[in-house]
């Protein structure tokens, strides 16, 4: 349903510039053609808003005929914007009015086509859909379970993708139409249900005990709310719907609310670590929902054109929409990770970016329109301004726009900024330390301290074996002492990598009595400037169960190379005092070379 859009990128659909709710009463006489509303084929024919369609000459218990066809044109589950194949006609029959006949009217589709702005966001919509899509897939292929079935559900009818292209190709075939809106009533119900079974189960498949009695609930909500889309459909065969079908969209809202209070009250007693992931989920609903319901109310009900007058344009309603694919991201995030980071993080950069990117927004509007007039004086050709002068703004503002997330991060990050300053102080201060053991206990109780992490403990190279000296913070009474390759290989892995690595939940405890909470997240190795392995740290999570973001690994990976320097300067001035020893033991016929560095 969502794939046929990218034909719409390409050549454009019509518009008959009608749009006719439930009753069969007419709400707008320009849609889409607003931007010139004497193209409208409605307004042209004579149409104006409360004229209303004659339902019972006009239905489809004769799905061959040319009514129907006219009637699933205008009614035919393709939402409030009526798109359609262009070169279609259709004649539609309207009720006496009081003093007045009855009347036929006969109207030929418009051409609506797509400006470059409503392409690119289509396009955007389209692919977020797609993606959406194929994650819910994913998340059902990797971890099947009543989580990822019920949000699979969900998502399956409710993501950011539109379908004005599919149903315009469907009005060729009227019977056609007629059973994949009966299809939608049943996958309505289906994603509302999948909704609620993902709230009472996430983060396990097992139901959550306080909610369990609840479950017998949630199959009849998604047969009634499936059952109210059924009868909405009773419009095509000479019944008015309106208010059954404000009544299922009244319903689906319902749960959409209850969804998110669900989810707010089973927060309460998570684990630390699960309540992290619960974070990331009510982050998504609380985006994602609100601001599909505002689209779908502006697009398939006329109450905001009732209060306002007006909807907002296709292409408004489309970024609307686009805005669903964070619920998919953020629970897509929360299902396959059993360890997230806070939630905060990607919220404050999305909020910083999308708030300076709009900021920009209205600069690059009047430069653009500077830049017209400027060309319409000096007459240059096209290609200048394509090549030479488009690029050399693009290259400005995106600079501009830089060094204002990068400002306006160090005003809202402070936290981040504060840890970033005292880990580099503890870099410089390993480089000074006099003994290995000073190191091993910088290493590990200084990130704790700035990041606020549960645990760390440091394993040495002393030997030719990786081994704790100095005891760990967080780690009680854990009775490990040396990692080796055969039976610690998640640990090892780092020094191949020489990157930080991380460990999952449960992937590595050998000897560790320890809870979930202070378990090893994150293996860092510590190379010296000769490129030698020298240790390896272990860190846990952050003391509210958060993972360790990437920006704080980067942190820690640039401490272990300091400490990498400082284990090699301590091993260095180890030497120079021995051969200083062995030299006065020999009587002066040493001599020891200068270090460098």
């Amino acid at each position: 349903m969502v794939l046929p859009s990218f034909y719409r990128l390409v050549w454009p659909l019509a518009s008959f510039g009608l749009t006719i709710n439930n009753d069969g009463v007419v709400v707008d006489i320009v849609g889409p053609l607003d931007d010139d509303a004497d193209r409208s084929p409605a307004k042209a024919a004579g149409l104006v808003v409360g004229d209303r369609l004659d339902l019972k000459q006009m239905n489809c218990w004769n799905p061959q005929s040319s009514a129907c066809a006219s009637l699933t044109a205008v009614l035919g589950g393709s939402g409030g914007l009526q798109d359609t194949l262009p070169g279609r006609e259709i004649e539609l029959i309207l009720r006496p009015q009081a003093g007045e006949p009855g009347r036929v009217v006969h109207l030929r589709a418009e051409v609506a086509p797509l400006d470059l702005t409503g392409r690119l966001v289509l396009l955007a919509v389209t692919v977020a859909g797609i993606l959406s899509t194929l994650a819910a897939a994913w998340l059902v292929w990797v971890r099947p379970g009543l989580v990822t079935w019920g949000f699979f559900f969900y998502l399956f009818w409710f993501n950011p993708g539109q379908t004005y292209t599919y149903y315009a190709i469907l009005q060729s075939w009227p019977l056609l139409l007629i059973i994949a809106q009966v299809l939608g009533a049943l996958a309505t119900g289906a994603a509302f249900a999948g909704l609620l079974v993902f709230a009472l189960h996430f983060p396990d498949s097992e139901p959550d005990p306080r909610w369990h009695r609840s479950k017998w609930l949630v199959p009849w909500v998604g047969v009634s709310i499936a059952a109210l889309r059924l009868l909405a459909a009773a419009n095509l065969f000479s019944v008015p719907t309106e208010p059954i079908m404000d009544a299922s969209y009244v319903c689906g809202y319902v749960v959409n609310l209850a969804v998110l209070v669900l989810l707010l009250v089973r927060r309460r007693n998570l684990h630390p670590r699960n309540e992290q992931r619960m974070n990331w989920v009510i982050a998504g609903c609380a985006i994602g929902l609100p601001s599909f319901i505002f689209a779908d109310v502006c697009e398939t009900t006329g109450w905001l054109q009732s209060v306002w007058g007006k909807t907002p344009s296709e292409t408004m309603l489309e970024l609307v929409y686009l805005v669903q694919g964070v619920l998919a991201y953020f629970v897509w995030t929360a299902v396959r990770r059993q360890r997230v980071v806070s939630v905060a993080i990607p919220l404050r950069h999305g909020a910083v970016t999308t708030i300076l990117t709009l900021a920009l927004a209205i600069p690059i509007v009047f430069l653009h329109e500077r830049i017209n007039k400027i060309g319409e004086t000096f007459h240059l050709p096209d290609w200048i301004w394509l090549l030479v002068v488009a690029p050399l703004v693009l290259m400005a503002l995106q600079r501009l726009h830089e060094i204002a997330v990068e400002l306006v991060d160090h005003a809202f990050n402070r936290a981040y900024h504060r840890a970033r300053r005292g880990l580099e102080q503890a870099g410089r201060a390993v480089t000074e330390a006099s003994t290995m053991a000073a190191i091993d206990q910088t290493l590990a109780e200084e990130p704790v301290r700035w990041l606020r992490l549960t645990s760390a403990a440091v394993f040495r190279d002393v030997g030719g074996a990786l081994r704790r000296t100095e005891r760990a913070v967080g780690w009680a009474d854990a009775t490990l002492q040396r990692l080796q390759p055969d039976l610690d290989a998640p640990v090892m892995e780092c020094l191949a990598t020489r990157e930080p690595t991380r460990l999952a939940p449960q992937g590595w405890r050998r000897g560790l009595w320890l809870s979930e909470d202070q378990a090893p997240c994150l293996a860092v190795p510590v190379f010296g400037w000769t490129g030698q392995a020298k240790a390896i740290a272990l860190f846990g999570p952050h003391a509210t169960g958060s993972d360790i973001t990437t920006d704080e690994c980067e942190m820690l990976h640039a401490l272990a190379l300091q400490v990498g320097r400082g284990y090699e300067k301590v091993a260095v001035e180890m030497m120079r005092r021995e051969l200083h020893d062995l030299r006065a033991r020999l009587g002066g016929s040493i001599t020891v070379p200068p270090v460098a560095g």
